[in-house]
């Protein structure tokens, strides 16, 4: 935890908690298989019988797993090779000849340890998740079964517990420094608690699909805030309801016939969206169409802008919602009032600070000038 505490500079930490929420992907992204070499050392009842590097034995490590999310995985390993001890019987089953200047009698077996484990990673979990981070600090537990077929054969089941430090080589890649630790008891013939330790060096490859989506963080709306907009969508309901009523006046009414002259100065017109919609709203028809047929009464182009509100979602995300926003105007002077398509133009702007009146919700809108 010390060590993950310090992965980021200050101002990232204080927003680790927004940048951690990602989109969960589906069951076939972020699967994972490793491997690694390096040596381990048996704890036993007689494990100072014997000198240190007597006791060091080759080990072995492969792993496939998955992550759930960028702090929580799980995996199921092959851990083992071998291990070296000493007894003080000459008979003993695991005894592999020879003695040591003691007198005790040198003992080697083979060792299968699969386990499965809960993978925790506290960099991502404390400092907010990095596609492209270097290190990454990943402890783990689990637990499983323990067997040597040497001599007797001995099974058990063990406790595993361990660290995982992770460097990025690539988006495919990472080089993996593993500490593990194994706890058993009476696996190897012993009356006690017996434990294996190892150190191994490693990599491990990521399949497609890598990664993780973040989502857009949506804040939390004051009450007095919701009443104003509730206020708003009762004046709009009652503007709505006298347009109506004018629309089919207007309708009743018998033609004109009129001569063609050159139209007026058209303003703009602002379609305001709700929050990381692109939808439009039915209140908003009638100004639309009002404004269409300003447009159709000209031959100058107009062009539709798409806005976001930078203060939530990515980049990314906001470009993507400024332009669904831009087309969706356009789409319906087109498809429902007749604007002929050569007269508008779709252009967008992403996400941006506020607009109108120092107000975030009236950045999300589409603005229609010429």
């Amino acid at each position: 935890m010390a060590a993950a505490s310090v992965c980021l500079p200050a101002q990232e930490k204080e927003n680790a908690a927004k940048s951690y929420r990602v989109e969960t992907n589906r069951f076939g992204a972020n699967w994972f298989i490793s491997g690694g070499v390096g040596a381990q050392m048996y704890f036993g009842d007689n494990d100072g019988k014997a000198d240190f590097g007597k006791r060091l034995a080759p080990a072995l490590d492969i792993a496939v797993g998955k992550w759930f999310t960028p702090g929580i995985g799980l995996r199921v390993a092959y851990n083992g090779l071998q291990a070296k001890g000493a007894t003080p019987y000459a008979n003993g089953p695991l005894v592999d000849g020879g003695q040591y200047s003691n007198g005790y009698y040198k003992e080697k077996w083979n060792v299968v340890n699969l386990h499965g484990d809960v993978l925790l990673n506290l960099t991502n979990m404390f400092c907010g998740y990095k596609e492209d981070r270097l290190y990454s600090f990943i402890p783990y537990v689990g637990a499983g079964f323990v067997h040597t077929g040497k001599g007797p054969g001995y099974d058990e089941l063990g406790i595993n517990a361990g660290l995982i430090n992770r460097f990025r080589l690539s988006s495919a890649l990472d080089l993996n420094v593993e500490l593990r630790g194994l706890l058993m008891k009476g696996a190897f013939g012993n009356s006690g608690p017996e434990g294996l330790a190892g150190l191994t060096v490693g990599v491990t490859y990521k399949f497609k699909k890598r990664g993780w989506d973040a989502v857009p963080t949506v804040p939390m709306v004051p009450e007095s805030q919701l009443n104003d907009m509730r206020d708003r969508v009762n004046a709009l309901k009652g503007e709505n309801e006298s347009l109506k009523r004018d629309l089919v006046e207007a309708r009743n009414k018998k033609p004109e016939v009129i001569v063609k002259k050159e139209a007026g100065f058209i303003p703009r017109y602002v379609v305001v969206f709700n929050i990381g919609k692109s939808n439009i709203s039915k209140r908003e028809y009638m100004n639309i169409e009002a404004m269409a047929k300003g447009i159709k009464a000209t031959d100058k182009v107009f062009t539709v802008t798409g806005y976001a509100d930078k203060g939530t979602g990515s980049a990314e995300y906001n470009m993507k919602l400024s332009k669904k926003r831009a087309e969706a105007v356009r789409d319906l002077m087109v498809n429902e009032f007749g604007v002929p398509a050569s007269q508008l133009k779709v252009d967008y702007k992403g996400g941006v600070g506020n607009m109108f009146y120092d107000d975030a919700k009236l950045s999300r809108v589409a603005i229609v000038e010429e």
